[in-house]
């Protein structure tokens, strides 16, 4: 809990399989997935998927809310503006105007989306990899550290260098296993938050 964890390396080594497994979209054919030291099995997956705002490279956004009652209508503005989304789209009763949007600009839209349902772990899988220089430098120096200060875990997929000081820990992987897991220096980018 409150901690950025990213994980990094090329193409190929499983970053994405390991964010489902981890989030409960694929059942382990081995081995046993923990959360404060008892398994996730059966009756109690479902609702460890509860726990879980996951937001794939190319995430599916519709323009209906659902499950989400009693939102605040200054609170979705203000989250809007803040991702830069507020001339693009806005909600109306339960629907987007539009969904229409960039590749950066709907994974910041679902991002709006999961901070309005206020998840205990955030999943990022090359989040920033589409967002414009100075987006990508404000998700990692003022997104990713007030979930963190919020309490909230982070689990981000990155291939950008620069930014490995961001994370807690570095986690490495090479074709399915993990090679090592190390404590980032931080980066001149992070270091500028």
């Amino acid at each position: 809990r409150g901690e950025i964890l990213l994980v990094c390396r090329g193409n190929g080594p499983g970053k994405t399989t390991l964010l489902k497994l981890l989030a409960g979209l694929y059942h382990h054919d081995a081995g046993q997935v923990l959360v404060d030291g008892k398994p996730m099995e059966g009756a109690r997956h479902a609702g460890y998927r509860e726990l879980f705002a996951v937001i794939f490279s190319d995430p599916y956004l519709m323009r209906r809310l659902y499950g989400l009652d009693d939102l605040d209508p200054d609170t979705v503005k203000a989250l809007l503006k803040e991702l830069e989304l507020d001339r693009k789209t806005r909600l109306t009763g339960r629907q987007f105007t539009s969904t229409r949007l960039s590749a950066g600009q709907r994974k910041r839209l679902a991002y709006a989306i999961n901070r309005l349902r206020d998840r205990q772990v955030y999943i990022f899988d090359e989040f920033a990899a589409d967002q414009d220089p100075q987006f990508r430098h404000y998700f990692y120096t003022v997104l990713l550290p007030r979930l963190k200060a919020q309490g909230k875990t982070v689990v981000a997929v990155t291939h950008d260098e620069r930014w490995f000081g961001a994370g807690d820990r570095l986690v490495k992987l090479d074709y399915g296993r993990i090679v090592a897991v190390e404590a980032p220096q931080p980066s001149a980018e992070a270091k500028t938050a």
